[in-house]
């Protein structure tokens, strides 16, 4: 139940810059931690959310970042790197909100 709450309270943040790919509805992140009520199946086998339309923020940003990607090996998500641009190198003891502002105008 503690993972619910946690999964529920970080669905509010953004969803990271790197993550690429799309859901191909495997239905394992629906499993999470015990398998939803409302998870559906067609008759090709992909899964389906039977309140899609008014699903919770946690199951429409999963996964919100590769360390919530708990379901990497079935998940059509994934997380890309990103180097480090040459001019913030040495910049680690700025203000995170500054660095990440430089980061956004070097990209």
């Amino acid at each position: 139940m503690v993972n619910k709450i946690l999964r529920f309270i970080t669905s509010m943040r953004p969803i990271a810059d790197a993550r690429r790919g799309f859901c191909n509805r495997c239905g394992t992140c629906c499993k999470l931690p015990n398998r939803c009520k409302f998870l559906r199946y067609d008759e090709k086998g992909l899964s389906r959310c039977a309140i899609y339309r008014w699903r919770p923020p946690s199951c429409r940003k999963y996964p919100r970042t590769e360390r919530e990607n708990l379901t990497s090996q079935t998940c059509g998500y994934y997380f890309i790197k990103f180097e480090e641009p040459a001019a913030l190198v040495g910049c680690a003891d700025l203000d995170p909100q500054i660095t990440g502002t430089l980061r956004e105008i070097v990209k």
